[in-house]
């Protein structure tokens, strides 16, 4: 019954991501409902160094509260629970940090170097989204690509052109399904800011959401400086699949991104997960760095209805990320 319900789901999805992506004058989630002015009362607090030993876990010293830009929803409550330290016996992963966590149960299953601060690539993007989010856009007003959305490092791919112009909901998707560098860093144009300004609301918004070992240097993940834990991408990746708009965009196996005067191109997810009928992903996202290695974090429901966050950074092979998923899901299975 389990299963058969989640095949549904990834049917629907299917349909769902081409309605949303594919029909320009398709119905979409307001967001003026579900996106207030940015609370800026947060401090940020800046992480140890890449080499450092791991920081002491961050101590709340009031208790926390939802931001209150984000909408109301059980599932962020879970965030202060994620500081709780968990067990360090479990799958033997071959990635360098990890934390699982079961949303259901409301605690920490597993932990590697969960709180080890190490440069984080794409995943990035992830914050990048809620930033956008928390400056209030119009997902249907126009961003048009210019000279100032060139990634900072040569050789970086981008599915977008110099003069292209397209929605909101589309720099959003190329963003977070295809990992495009160029759309991330759009997304500042497309709220309205201009990039320092949006790199600040990335470090008020993990600030905001306890990330405490988190700083940001850019939206695409590029710069070494974009710098996480395990256990930080982890909140972000629990309150991007929690977010009526992000959670259907970060868990879409593939976006068609309209562009005026061209045609409709559909761009696949990175996400090797999404397409398994066994598994419902509500949110989603690799990243690749030299520096940061093989990464993803996810939230999903497995075919027995446990729904877990999953993080897991450092890989040293492509595929060695995707092994230790697998193995996590094995053990969870067993447990």
């Amino acid at each position: 019954m389990v299963r058969v319900a989640v095949t549904a789901w990834s049917l629907g999805v299917l349909g769902l991501a081409a309605v949303v992506a594919t029909a320009p004058a398709a119905p979409h989630l307001s967001t003026a409902s579900a996106n207030a002015a940015v609370n800026r009362v947060a401090a940020f607090v800046l992480p140890a160094s890449p080499d450092a030993s791991p920081p002491p876990e961050h101590t709340e010293s009031e208790p926390w509260a939802r931001p209150m830009w984000y909408p109301p929803t059980p599932d962020l409550e879970a965030l202060p629970l994620m500081a709780e330290i968990g067990p360090r016996t479990g799958p033997a992963l071959r990635s360098r940090s990890a934390f699982v966590y079961d949303l259901d149960a409301g605690k920490v299953l597993y932990e590697k170097n969960a709180d080890n601060v190490r440069p984080v690539a794409s995943i990035t993007k992830l914050v990048g989204s809620l930033a956008f989010m928390s400056l209030s856009p119009n997902l249907d007003d126009e961003m048009c690509v210019t000279s100032a959305q060139y990634p900072s490092r040569s050789g970086a791919r981008s599915r977008l052109s110099t003069g292209d112009c397209l929605r909101g909901w589309d720099v959003i998707g190329a963003a977070l399904v295809a990992s495009d560098n160029r759309a991330a860093i759009g997304l500042a144009a497309a709220a309205g800011a201009d990039v320092e300004d949006f790199i600040a609301a990335m470090n008020t918004v993990s600030a905001e959401l306890g990330m405490h070992h988190s700083s940001w240097a850019d939206p695409s993940g590029l710069e070494d400086e974009n710098l996480s834990t395990a256990r930080d991408i982890a909140r972000a990746t629990v309150a991007v699949a929690s977010h009526p708009v992000l959670s259907m965009v970060a868990s879409a196996p593939f976006w068609d991104m309209h562009r005026e005067g061209r045609q409709p191109r559909r761009l696949f997810s990175t996400d090797r997960m999404v397409g398994r009928e066994d598994l419902m992903i509500e949110a989603a996202k690799t990243g690749y760095t030299d520096t940061a290695r093989y990464c993803f974090t996810t939230v999903l429901q497995t075919a027995e209805g446990r729904r877990l966050v999953v993080t897991l950074l450092g890989a040293d092979g492509k595929m060695t990320r995707w092994a230790d998923m697998n193995r996590v899901l094995s053990w969870v299975g067993r447990g």
